[in-house]
C-alpha cells in the first residue's frame, strides 16, 4: 500500500505542477498534458522505475475527471509479458577511457547485467567470421580471451572486403540472439548507432551486447570495463480502458486510442521523454475524451490508451483477444500514434479498406471545403501501430501527422519543449467533423 499511496501522491503533485483546467479542443490543454507524460518523473514510461504505471493512474485520473466510466472495476485491463528493464547508472569504457552514453554507445535493450573491469577486447574480422575452419582455430586459439572478455566486430569495413551489407546484417542479427564464441559481451563498431527500441526484449541472454562508435575506437583497443543491469522479469502492466454512453446508438461504437507507453531508459543516464511518441496521441485521446464528456456522442464512444506498444503491439493485440467489448459494434477504431507537428497534414493507415474509405473520403472532402491542414494522405494497411489487430475484425485506421515540429525518434531530444502543436486544433476539428459524419 506504501508503494500505491506514493505513486498516487506523485500523480497528484504533477497535475499541481502542471494543471489541466481548460475547454475541449485545447491545445494549450494537450501540451500540458503531454509535459506531464514525457516528464523525468515517469522514466520514459516503460518498466524502469514503474514509469509505465504511473502514467497509467495519470490517464486513469484525467478520464474519470472527464466524467467517462471505467469498462472495468478499476479502469484497467491487466495482463503481463517476459520483458527487460535497465534501471541505475550504466557506464562503458575503452582502454581506461569512459564513453558517453547513447552519443558514444548504446547497450541493447536485450543486453545481460554486466559488470566487468579492464577485461580484453580481441577482434574479428570478416574472412575468419565467414569462415567454418577459420573461426574455429580463432576460437581455439584466443579461447581464454574470448571467455573473460569481448568480441569486437567492425560492422562497416567488410564492405572493403567484398562481403555484402545483406551478410554483415544476417551475421550480426544472429549473434542478437545467440554468442556462440561464449564471450561475455559482443561489441559491434558501427559509423552511426542504432535507434534504441525494445525489440527482442522477451527472451534472455547470458551476454551484453553493445554498439559502439568507430569514430572513438583507437587501433590499440585492449580492454574494456562495462557497468550496467538489466533485469529480465514477468512485466505486469495494464491497458486503460473507459468510454462514454452514446445518447442516439448506444449500442454502436466509435473507438479512440493511443499507445501510452515508451521506451523507458537506457539505465538512469539516457530517458526517453517520449512527447511525440506517444504522449501526443494519449493527451489527443483524453481531450476527446473531455470534449465528449461535455458534449455527450451519438454513438458510445471508447477510450483505450495501450502499454506494450513498443514491445510489439502487445496491449492492443492483448485487448482484441481478450476484448471488454463487441468489436461486430464497432463502426470505427481511430488509432492516433505521434501526433504533434502536422504543418504537412496526417498520414491515414488502411484508408481504403471496406469500412474505412467513406471516413477517409469525408476527412479530405471536410478538408477540401475548410483547408484546415495541408494534405490528407492515404496509406494501405500495415502492422505499425496499434490499430493492426482491429483491423482484422472490425473497420479500423492509423492517424499520424507529417512534417512540423518534434524531437528525435526514439530519442531523449523527444520532449514536450521540441512539440509543435501550431496545427492540433485543426487536426481535432477536421476529425471530429467526420466522427460526426459517421
Amino acid at each position: 500500500m506504501g508503494r500505491i499511496c506514493h505513486l498516487i501522491t506523485l500523480i497528484i503533485c504533477l497535475c499541481a505542477l502542471f494543471p489541466t483546467t481548460g475547454s475541449a479542443q485545447d491545445s494549450n490543454f494537450v501540451r500540458k498534458s503531454i509535459a506531464i507524460l514525457s516528464s523525468p518523473e515517469l522514466w520514459g514510461r516503460g518498466g524502469p522505475h514503474g514509469g509505465e504505471l504511473k502514467a497509467a493512474q495519470y490517464i486513469r485520473t484525467q478520464l474519470t475527471e472527464a466524467g467517462a466510466k471505467p469498462l472495468t472495476e478499476d479502469g484497467f485491463q491487466h495482463y503481463e509479458f517476459a520483458a527487460h528493464k535497465m534501471e541505475g547508472q550504466v557506464a562503458c569504457s575503452l582502454n581506461g577511457k569512459l564513453l558517453s552514453p547513447f552519443w558514444d554507445y548504446r547497450i541493447a535493450p536485450y543486453a545481460h547485467t554486466t559488470h566487468i573491469k579492464d577485461a580484453p577486447v580481441v577482434r574479428v574480422d570478416a574472412s575468419t567470421l565467414l569462415n567454418a575452419k577459420k573461426l574455429l582455430k580463432f576460437c581455439d586459439r584466443n579461447a581464454p580471451l574470448i571467455r573473460n572478455g569481448f568480441l569486437y566486430i567492425d560492422a562497416v569495413s567488410w564492405r572493403n572486403k567484398k562481403v555484402t551489407d545483406k551478410e554483415v546484417k544476417e551475421l550480426i542479427q544472429g549473434l542478437m540472439f545467440n554468442n556462440p564464441f561464449q564471450s561475455k559481451g559482443i561489441l559491434i563498431g558501427v559509423d552511426e548507432l542504432p535507434i534504441w527500441g525494445l525489440n527482442y526484449t522477451d527472451e534472455e541472454r547470458n551476454y551484453a551486447f553493445i554498439y559502439v562508435k568507430r569514430s572513438i575506437l583507437t587501433k590499440d583497443m585492449q580492454t574494456i570495463s562495462v557497468d550496467f543491469d538489466n533485469t529480465f522479469y514477468t512485466k505486469k502492466t495494464q491497458n486503460v480502458c473507459f468510454k462514454i454512453e452514446g445518447t442516439q446508438h448506444p449500442d454502436s461504437m466509435i473507438v479512440l486510442t493511443a499507445h501510452y507507453d515508451h521506451l523507458g531508459c537506457m539505465g538512469d543516464s539516457v530517458i526517453f521523454p517520449g512527447a511525440h511518441d506517444n504522449g501526443s496521441g494519449t493527451s489527443a485521446v483524453i481531450d476527446f475524451a473531455r470534449h465528449f464528456a461535455k458534449n455527450p456522442p451519438a454513438y458510445t464512444t471508447v477510450f483505450l490508451l495501450f502499454s506494450g506498444e513498443e514491445s510489439g503491439l502487445r496491449g492492443s493485440r492483448y485487448f482484441v483477444e481478450n476484448t471488454l467489448i463487441d468489436l461486430n459494434k464497432v463502426k470505427l477504431v481511430i488509432n492516433l500514434d505521434m501526433f504533434c507537428g502536422g504543418e504537412e497534414g496526417f498520414t491515414v493507415v488502411n484508408y481504403n479498406s471496406e469500412g474505412t474509405q467513406s471516413f477517409y473520403d469525408n476527412l479530405v472532402k471536410i478538408n477540401e471545403e475548410q483547408h484546415l491542414v495541408a494534405k490528407v494522405n492515404p496509406r494501405v494497411n500495415t502492422a505499425n501501430s496499434d490499430h493492426y489487430f482491429f483491423s482484422q475484425h472490425c473497420p479500423a485506421i492509423f492517424i499520424y501527422t507529417m512534417g512540423g515540429r518534434y524531437g528525435g525518434y526514439h530519442h531523449f531530444t523527444d520532449t514536450c519543449e521540441n512539440c509543435g502543436l501550431e496545427c492540433y486544433n485543426n487536426i481535432f476539428s477536421l476529425l471530429l467533423q467526420a466522427i460526426r459524419k459517421l
